[in-house]
Order: structure tokens, then C-alpha cells, then sequence
């Protein structure tokens, strides 16, 4: 992948067993959505504060991303069409690597596989398809499962920072992490030889 190769927006759907990742659009702004953000655990992971934001500010949200450094994908269900999480992916193309945030929103859908199987598609079309070297991300500390995929996955902690809690008390710490393509394929291959390995 080159600069150049940037400048064309992309529109891109991938497909695991149980779930569409694809490109949001417009119409994909939905009530569920917005409940989300009310849920206790996704502000305390996200460090966010609970705000009531309209359709219109979700369609704002979606059409800031520009499709070539910059994707906002949805993870549907196959089986009801729904909309249950979301991998916002930045791209910096001077380094060749990418800012990855995820969340899967929807409560019952969570721990089933979501994150697992959007994952496995989504790195490997940007580290192939886009071939892109590296994928950073941060974590809240106290987010300890989430830690525990890192760990398993061949991430390496960078650094940590303490930022100010969203809820106006004390403060959180906030942990780096980045992948490489050649850690990411290491892990890829015990993967393919542990077929029966734990979804989450």
C-alpha cells in the first residue's frame, strides 16, 4: 500500500462464519446504538461520560470517516441483520500502521464470538489486503479481559498514561499496546493449528 492508494475511498464487507463486517452507512444509525453508551461497563472501558446523542450526531459520527485513512466498520449478526459492535480503524500512512478501537455493544451479544471472528477478518484484510505493518491500541487498565486478549495475541505493552476519570473523579490509567504483521501471522499460524481455541 502506498500514499496514493489512500486517496480512493473504500468501501469494504468482510464475512466470518456468524457475522458481516462491513462499512457503515447512513441508515445504520440506530436506537440500539445510542443505548449502548448508557451501558456502565462501556463507559467505564471506554472512560466515557453517559450522553444522550441524537440520530442526526450518530450520522455525524459516520460521515467522519473518510473510507481511506479513516473506517468505521459494523459488526452485523447473519442470522437477524443486527447491529451489535463496531471496529473503528485509523491509518497512518507514513508509518503503515493503524489505531484500532472495538465494541461490541450489545450485552447479550457479547462473549459469543464477535469480537473474536471480526477481528480475524479485520487484520487480516488490513495487514494483507492493505498490507499495513502494524496495529496499535489502547486499553483501560482495569479492563482486564480485554488485557488478557492482548496478552494472548502477541500485542506488546509501549506505555501507560493516566488520564482524567470521565466521571470526574481520581484518574485512570490507560494502556498502549501495538501488534506487527509478523507477530499477528506467528499468532495467526498456532491459531490454524488450535482450531478449537476460546472465542470472545
Amino acid at each position: 500500500m502506498t500514499i496514493q492508494d489512500l486517496q480512493t475511498p473504500r468501501t469494504i464487507r468482510l464475512e466470518t462464519p456468524h457475522y458481516i463486517v462491513r462499512t457503515l452507512e447512513q441508515a445504520d444509525a440506530s436506537d440500539s446504538w445510542r443505548d449502548w453508551m448508557k451501558d456502565p461497563a462501556t463507559q467505564r472501558n471506554l472512560n466515557t461520560k453517559p450522553v444522550e446523542r441524537s440520530e442526526a450526531e450518530f450520522r455525524a459520527y459516520i460521515a467522519g470517516f473518510n473510507r481511506t485513512t479513516a473506517h468505521l466498520l459494523g459488526i452485523f449478526e447473519k442470522t437477524t441483520g443486527r447491529l451489535i459492535g463496531l471496529r473503528a480503524i485509523y491509518i497512518e500512512p507514513k508509518s503503515g500502521e493503524f489505531l484500532v478501537n472495538v465494541l461490541v455493544g450489545e450485552s447479550e451479544a457479547r462473549n459469543k464470538g464477535a469480537r473474536t471472528e471480526s477481528r480475524d477478518v479485520m487484520y487480516r484484510y488490513f495487514f494483507e489486503e492493505m498490507n499495513l505493518k502494524a496495529a496499535r491500541c489502547t486499553v483501560v487498565a482495569t479492563n482486564e479481559p480485554m488485557l488478557r486478549v492482548m496478552d494472548q495475541n502477541g500485542w506488546v505493552q509501549l506505555h501507560t498514561e493516566q488520564k482524567p476519570a470521565a466521571t470526574g473523579s481520581g484518574s485512570v490509567e490507560i494502556r498502549s499496546f501495538r501488534l506487527t504483521r509478523e507477530a499477528w501471522a506467528r499468532k495467526e499460524a498456532e491459531r490454524a493449528a488450535q482450531p478449537n481455541r476460546e472465542i470472545s
